[in-house]
């Protein structure tokens, strides 16, 4: 009777896990649908816009040469009008919660690896990322903040970027999504400013700077590093969606598994009691035949 009633408890219990498998799948591939399309389209307007600023530098290379002649900077010099620190930084974008499968775990060993070999001040983002980096290293420093699984807090983020923008070099360490059935561990490296090589002659396009050639630089370096800071936040979104996804079929395919087998347990339990009532009654008739 006790191994009966742990059947039919297992019975249910692995029932409610393959529902609930079912529930986290489904809301993962309606999320991977709502920004999959958003994601890939920034991928090239952000390549689009890096090629925009890089033909803005070469555009005032005459300003910057005479900038260059005067002294004011040197060749292999980054021309950046923000405040930095000359620090570099690594970031890790994490996940709030579990049951992403292995991308959360892959992207935090490339994280620790290279933090561990590298002069690296410390962001984490994600509840996940902090536990796990605690305990790999609990002694070193680090900055926290909690941005949402999915969608985006105006606020967190800007918060987030007030924080980074302080850095020299900073290094995000993100999942990026390939396909469906395929998400890697990614780094982007965000350098503040741009390299400046002596330029001789004169720019192939020209343009007009108003109100000046610092102002415009300041704000787009500033909107390209908040630009690909909040893409390298929904890629990762992207690539965890996806591989919940993954993660949700696999465990959906191990429960389906072990539910086959303990309804086959239980079938086979019913026989044997079944068979057990029977000889119940025909033994007393057999004797009594014998009789």
């Amino acid at each position: 009777m006790a191994y009966k009633t742990q059947i039919a408890r297992e019975i249910r219990e692995v029932s409610a896990l393959q529902s609930l498998t079912e529930v986290y799948g489904e809301i993962a591939a309606i999320r991977m649908k709502k920004i999959r399309g958003l994601v890939l389209k920034n991928r090239d307007f952000l390549s689009a816009i890096e090629s925009i600023f890089k033909d803005a530098l070469s555009s005032y290379s005459e300003k910057l040469f005479g900038l260059f002649k005067a002294g004011k900077i040197r060749a292999g010099q980054k021309v950046t009008f923000l405040s930095h620190n000359g620090k570099t930084v690594a970031v890790l974008i994490s996940a709030n919660t579990r049951f992403y499968g292995d991308v959360v775990k892959e992207t935090f060993e490339k994280f620790i690896d290279e933090i561990r070999r590298g002069d690296f001040e410390v962001t984490i983002i994600g509840r996940v990322g902090r536990s796990m980096f605690m305990a790999a290293e609990p002694k070193r420093p680090y900055t926290y903040f909690d941005l949402p699984d999915f969608g985006a807090d105006p606020g967190q983020v800007s918060e987030t970027i007030k924080h980074l923008v302080q850095y020299e070099q900073i290094r995000v360490y993100f999942a990026k999504y390939f396909s469906v059935v395929s998400q890697k561990p990614s780094t982007f490296d965000i350098s503040a400013g741009a390299k400046v090589e002596e330029v001789k002659g004169q720019a192939k396009t020209a343009f007009i700077f108003e109100p000046s050639l610092e102002k415009v630089l300041k704000f787009f370096e500033t909107q390209i590093f908040a630009s690909l800071f909040d893409q390298s936040i929904r890629e990762s979104q992207l690539a965890k969606s996806a591989s919940r996804i993954l993660a949700m079929d696999k465990a959906a395919a191990s429960i389906k598994k072990r539910l086959k087998e303990i309804e086959f347990e239980s079938t086979k339990l019913k026989h044997i009691e079944a068979d057990k009532r029977l000889m119940d009654i025909v033994v007393p008739v057999l004797h009594i035949a014998k009789s």
